[in-house]
């Protein structure tokens, strides 16, 4: 079964870049979601997207989680590592964190 292999983050402090690598094409995957780890709380928080599916819009430019539209590339930039999206205060820069990637089907992310 074709899985995910390998995960890399890359960070400066202020947004983190993160690849994946697959051994194959996931059939039926319909994009990967990304959660981002804080592990001294516990805290899990899905990362923020503004790319809809092809047909949708997003006229608003709002903000979705990749559990609804899921990031459909083996990349993505993690823009709010530092920046909140829920409130203007930013996060401290000592904060350590950890991604989870997850395939994502027509029925759920596994």
């Amino acid at each position: 079964m074709a899985r995910i292999i390998s995960a890399r983050a890359f960070a400066n402090n202020e947004v983190a870049y993160l690849a994946w690598w697959l051994d194959a094409a996931i059939p039926g995957c319909l994009g990967f979601d990304i959660t981002r780890l804080y592990p001294e709380s516990g805290e899990e928080q899905p990362l923020a997207t503004w790319v809809p599916f092809k047909g949708q819009r997003n006229a608003n430019w709002a903000a979705q989680t990749t559990r609804v539209w899921p990031v459909q590339k083996l990349t993505w930039r993690d823009l709010t590592l530092r920046k909140r999206r829920d409130r203007p205060a930013r996060r401290g820069g000592e904060d350590w964190v950890q991604y989870r990637v997850r395939a994502c089907f027509p029925t759920a992310c596994a």
